[in-house]
């Protein structure tokens, strides 16, 4: 696995992965409400079916997935800042189909040798939260979504 994951205090995630693609690049990638169902996927099986992403200071963030037997789960949040292409502080809850309790999110997009350093700080509620993430796979299926993220990429969209 490329995404590098550690634990930051007692409910903080950081994760760190190389992208072979220039941060505005990836900026566009990650924030395209047209680009976003190409890369992002929820559990195997279930497509991206909504993408709303306005990556602006006060901006709406809604995704969806579904299966096959029209189950769905959604993500849901709002931008706090962003200072494009470099960063975006932004705060989401995933629905199951309860809501989950904010997660604060900051991903910053650092230029290195030719690429992008990503750095995702996730700020969760409390340790039973980021513990519960972690056993639920969040590693493994960011690793699957940012792979595809990297297809993605090296296609020129």
């Amino acid at each position: 696995m490329l995404l590098r994951c550690t634990s930051e205090g007692d409910s903080a995630l950081v994760f760190t992965r190389r992208l072979d693609a220039a941060p505005a690049r990836v900026w566009q990638a990650y924030t395209s409400p047209a680009l976003l169902g190409r890369w992002m996927m929820g559990p195997p099986g279930w497509p991206m079916t909504r993408a709303q992403f306005d990556p602006r200071a006060g901006g709406l963030i809604h995704l969806e997935w579904s299966d096959r037997m029209g189950q769905a789960l959604a993500l849901t949040g709002e931008v706090i800042e962003a200072e494009p292409p470099y960063r975006l502080l932004h705060v989401e809850r995933l629905h199951l189909p309860e809501a989950s309790p904010e997660n604060v999110v900051e991903t910053l997009l650092a230029p290195e040798a030719g690429g992008t350093n990503l750095m995702l700080h996730m700020r969760l509620p409390d340790a039973a939260a980021r513990d519960e993430m972690l056993a639920g796979g969040l590693a493994e299926g960011l690793e699957d979504s940012f792979v595809r993220l990297e297809s993605l990429l090296a296609s020129g969209f």
